[in-house]
């Protein structure tokens, strides 16, 4: 039984199924249960801070994460013929919201980098045959979790990370604490093997890299220590 914030009981045939919305997922459990994210955000002391407005690493992120995994979403999305200062830009995200809205620019250039992605052998046989965009939720230590993996294959999760400079990607597992992601959700979805495709938007270059088991340990030592801050910090403020 999993139980939100909001005191309301679901059974995981129910609430799973619900996840895969993405309003429900981001807006409703946004706001009732915690993430990897959120554990990030807690362990940096900026938990509950508002950051509505995407940076353009977010909105590339999100275009090459559809383009590669679900591609046929792309089909959902308003393209603008113009730059992001326009004003036909400023009122498709008006009607719509900033997450729905990119430019023709974007679009190009972020499934042109995608490309390199599904081009690349060992991430297609990565890939292949796996569930994507698996969604699950689980109470740890009393709270409920949520977690998305981006693939899923048997035991083996896989998370596609987009970067500027693929060389720094090994400082990047414990200054974003990737430890703490990949931890979590071997805890959530019961894996034993957690691994990232890594694009690098500047080079194209793709590569692969499996998180230690020293580095998970690494990562349940913060998730651990997320929720105790959580507890004395947060919990009675919800």
């Amino acid at each position: 039984m999993i139980e939100t914030f909001d005191n309301k009981k679901w059974k995981k045939k129910d609430i799973i199924p619900k996840m895969y919305d993405d309003e429900f997922y981001y807006g409703y459990l946004g706001k009732n249960a915690l993430s990897s994210s959120e554990f990030k955000n807690i362990l940096s002391g900026t938990y509950g801070e508002d950051n509505n407005l995407p940076k353009q690493a977010l909105r590339d992120g999100r275009l090459i994460h559809l383009a590669v995994l679900e591609p046929h979403r792309l089909d959902d999305l308003i393209i603008i013929d113009s730059t992001k200062g326009s004003k036909a830009f400023k009122e498709a995200v008006i009607e719509y919201n900033d997450a729905m809205v990119y430019t023709k620019r974007e679009l190009k250039k972020c499934t042109e980098l995608a490309s390199n992605v599904t081009k690349d052998f060992d991430s297609f046989l990565l890939l292949d045959e796996c569930d994507l965009e698996l969604p699950e939720i689980k109470m740890i230590d009393g709270l409920p979790v949520r977690a998305k993996a981006d693939a899923k294959k048997g035991k083996h999760i896989i998370d596609l990370k987009t970067t500027s400079d693929a060389s720094r990607f090994e400082q990047s597992i414990n200054n974003f604490s990737y430890d703490l992601q990949g931890a979590l959700y071997l805890d959530i979805f019961e894996g034993n093997r957690f691994s990232f495709i890594i694009l690098d938007k500047i080079t194209g270059e793709v590569s692969i890299r499996e998180l230690t088991s020293e580095e998970i340990k690494s990562g349940k030592a913060k998730v651990k220590k997320a929720i105790e801050i959580y507890k004395n910090v947060y919990a009675n403020k919800c």
